[in-house]
């Protein structure tokens, strides 16, 4: 077979191929899926004619195509690559392992009291589309566009205790807080809310908009975008920073990641995130020329139960599902082991990780609270991401339910329809396998499930007041100790409403090539900025 392929593959034949390369490559990732590891090692064979990227361009996986630029709605992973590559900030995290930031489009930035943030911009960085300069004004309205209750924004929350920013003059300004703001130097400034976007082009879009912002002043911008197959960047001669590392990147949506990892074997992408569940055998055999990277994030990937569903309204039926999952099972059948069981939402090394080992899995005690609520038989459904480990993981639930009586259908869905799936189905919706994204700080992960958050973010429809009130307490709270505990007691809320099973904090595997120096993030994103060629 082999031979075979190859001889049908190979020389000129790939000249003829052009954009159906990439194609090729899925329909052999899910063919080696069905065949095993010897089949994945000849489809490399095969493929591995294809030409690597020239050292002046890169080529970039990324697991989807990006659904918005604006800083103030983005959703998705590829959104925040994006936005981090074409928008400035004040402060940028540092590429590297510690979460540190540094200055970006600030020439100096002071925090002089806990309301007040002095800050003057770098001259000379420019929009594209002939918008001018980046100003205070611009740094004004980014800001402030928040908490306009017109523009509506899922993710106000991060600028909540903004009151204005001051316009000094066109490069210098001041950030005035209504109440002091914990995170602001940890997930808003440096994360997507802190990027400044154009008053005037953002005015002419109407206020807000989706793939076209207009205007862009980051080191890349974009040069072309074919929805769903390929973004590509160039750079931009109005940045004033560091000097970009190449003349051309393109970005690649790849959704499956054994398609990635059979791309980055094939020459097609130099850098790629890849699945969990390979770590053993690249770790065994790294390919050619590939360098592993396994890093921790603060991530966290959950059961979620819907407590607003009418079959899962007893939070008794809810406990019970969650006594009934094995997540040792998940961890050692979906992802073979390699990362730890999740002890609550907030992740090692975070204010609030509890370190408070879950109890183990009870079938019985599952079966009694069944019983105890009246319920003898069962049907739900459970919405997860098209990929190997969310359908492994959810097989596993459906088997363990299926031991107290409860019939578990698997919905597999595409990222587009699942990140909609809340707001399509609303309370109809029971339970979904999910993994959320977030910066080094806690108040980032527990603002999704406020009660104003339901059907947006909050898939599990939480409606605690508790909650809230101690979401809004620990963001100005400045004292580690009390807002650790604070923590702490949302976690307990999220316990005891049985509507979280968390599994785990996911770490970030990326697979690179030895000849580019790659721009990380500590939690393993990629800060498409900083990529420079190796040295």
């Amino acid at each position: 077979m082999k031979q075979c392929l190859k001889r049908m593959l190979s020389g000129k034949n790939w000249g003829r191929l052009g954009v159906f390369k990439l194609k090729l490559i899925k329909a052999i990732a899910r063919f080696s899926q069905n065949l095993g590891l010897a089949a994945l090692i000849c489809s490399f064979s095969i493929i591995g004619s294809i030409n690597a990227a020239k050292s002046a361009e890169l080529n970039v996986r990324l697991g989807e195509d990006f659904t918005t630029l604006d800083p103030a709605f983005w959703q998705s992973g590829a959104d925040y690559t994006m936005i981090n590559v074409l928008f400035p900030k004040l402060i940028e995290f540092k590429s590297g392992s510690d979460w540190e930031y540094e200055l970006q489009a600030a020439e100096s930035i002071e925090q002089v009291d806990e309301l007040t943030i002095k800050f003057k911009l770098k001259p000379g960085l420019l929009w594209t589309g002939n918008y001018g300069e980046v100003t205070t004004e611009d740094v004004k309205y980014s800001y402030e566009r928040y908490i306009d209750p017109e523009l509506n924004s899922p993710i106000i929350g991060d600028w909540l205790s903004l009151k204005e920013v001051e316009i000094v003059d066109k490069y210098s300004g001041i950030i005035h807080l209504k109440e002091p703001f914990a995170p602001i130097w940890w997930s808003t400034l440096p994360y997507t809310s802190g990027a400044i976007v154009s008053k005037k082009a953002t005015e002419k879009a109407g206020g807000k908009f989706t793939t076209d912002p207009g205007a862009t002043a980051g080191a890349y911008k974009i040069e072309s975008w074919t929805p769903r197959e390929k973004t590509v960047l160039v750079p931009h001669d109005g940045w004033n920073g560091p000097k970009a590392g190449f003349d051309k990147i393109t970005i690649l949506p790849i959704q499956e990641p054994k398609s990635a990892e059979i791309a980055f074997e094939a020459g097609e992408v130099d850098i790629t995130e890849i699945s969990i569940g390979s770590v053993p055998n690249f770790k065994k055999s790294p390919p050619t020329g590939g360098v592993l990277d396994v890093r921790p994030t603060a991530d966290y990937t959950f059961l979620g139960i819907n407590i607003a569903n009418e079959d899962l309204s007893d939070v008794r039926v809810r406990q019970a599902i969650k006594k009934a999952i094995d997540v040792d099972a998940i961890l050692e059948g979906a992802y073979f082991g390699v990362p730890e069981k999740s002890t609550g939402l907030v992740a090692p090394g975070l204010v609030g990780y509890t370190g408070v080992v879950p109890d183990p899995r009870d079938v019985d005690g599952a079966r009694a609270l069944l019983a105890e609520a009246g319920v003898n038989s069962l049907s739900l459904e459970v919405d997860v991401l098209n990929t190997a480990e969310f359908i492994t993981a959810a097989q596993i639930i459906q088997a363990n339910l299926g031991e107290i009586g409860i019939n578990l259908q698997i919905n597999q869905l595409d990222s587009g329809a699942f990140w909609n799936v809340a707001a399509d189905r609303k309370e109809a919706l029971q339970l979904t396998l999910n993994n959320y994204t977030s910066p080094p700080d806690p108040s980032w992960s527990t603002q999704w499930f406020l009660r104003d958050q339901k059907g947006i973010w909050n898939w599990v429809w939480l409606d605690s007041e508790e909650f809230d009130n101690l979401h809004f307490a620990a963001l100005k709270e400045t004292d580690i100790t009390k807002r650790e505990t604070m923590y702490y007691d949302m976690q307990r809320v999220m316990d005891e409403s049985g509507g979280f099973l968390f599994i785990m904090h996911p770490p970030s595997v990326i697979l690179y090539r030895d000849n580019i120096k790659p721009g990380l993030y500590p939690n393993g994103g990629l800060k498409l900025s900083a990529f420079q060629p190796a040295k």
